[in-house]
């Protein structure tokens, strides 16, 4: 006999467990119930919408989508992103305590829901699984930063590239929703061209954030120059600001030769520049 879905959300405390019961539900029974099992918050659905608003405004274009179009596509899209803010609170709430999450990882079974939904309903890009585990890494590498005494430049900038996973894995699951599901390096330099974009807004959205991110003590990839910088991490940021926006640049006029696609960068990237003026990088806090 199947547990009810009122059995899924009970626990202990009151609060939803799902993490503890999928783990010990067998794959069959879990896949079964991926459709049904409650699992977002209010709070993971308001800090979502700002990234599905990024991906309507930034990655519509490419494909001739409006507004109008979002919702054929919020459903399985809103869902897998409000995940992620479900786990960042998870995270977040492990990190205050300074523990690593090599012993608990909140992503591993938000990532195991996302995958049986998007099989259940055919909607599995064959790329998809590759940036779920990465976003699981970045998770993890996210709390050694911040709980390790010294860290590196290379590492700050490998949890940057990794951070913007969800971009990726929202993009090829649109992709997959348009039909677009093919092997071959036309529709990989989609998910390459906009890596480098993904990586300078994740970037530019810390430095907007900044300040409340020390008020808070919570990851920031500028919080992290400054560790390893101090009043020189606005010089060494900016370098990064500028290789990845000249990266963007560069892969679109490679493609230049085909009007159609390079016109759909263009306006990505426009859009992203209206919306997201360049930031001033502020002056360093420099903490105990």
């Amino acid at each position: 006999m199947l547990p009810s879905i009122e059995s899924l959300t009970q626990s202990k405390n009151g609060l939803l467990k799902q993490d503890i019961v999928c783990q010990s539900m067998d794959k069959d029974i879990f896949n079964s119930l991926a459709l049904e099992i409650p699992c977002i918050s209010y709070q993971s659905m308001k800090r979502s919408s700002r990234v599905l608003r990024e991906f309507v405004l930034y990655y519509f274009p490419l494909y001739n989508l409006s507004w109008s179009d979002f919702f054929r596509f919020y459903p399985i899209l809103g869902f897998m992103e409000a995940l992620v803010y479900e786990t960042d609170e998870e995270v977040e709430q492990i990190q205050a305590t300074n523990c690593l999450l090599k012993q608990h990882s909140p992503w591993k079974t938000k990532q195991e829901i996302i995958l049986a939904v998007l099989e259940k309903s055919n909607f599995k890009h064959h790329q998809v699984e590759t940036y779920l585990d990465n976003l699981g890494e970045y998770f993890e590498l996210e709390t050694h930063l911040l709980i390790s005494p010294k860290i590196t430049h290379e590492e700050i900038m490998k949890a940057a590239q990794l951070r913007s996973s969800d971009y990726r894995f929202l993009h090829c699951t649109l992709l997959k929703m348009l039909g677009q599901n093919f092997h071959d390096e036309e529709l990989n330099q989609e998910l390459r061209l906009m890596w480098s974009l993904e990586v300078l807004n994740d970037i530019e959205d810390d430095i907007e954030s900044y300040e409340k991110d020390v008020a808070t003590k919570h990851y920031n990839t500028y919080r992290m120059f400054v560790k390893i910088y101090g009043q020189q991490a606005p010089y060494y940021l900016k370098k990064e600001l500028d290789y990845y926006e000249h990266l963007f640049h560069q892969g679109v006029e490679k493609i230049s030769d085909n009007p159609l696609k390079y016109q759909g960068f263009q306006k990505s990237w426009n859009a992203y520049r209206l919306d997201h003026p360049v930031p001033l990088i502020p002056q360093p806090i420099l903490e105990n």
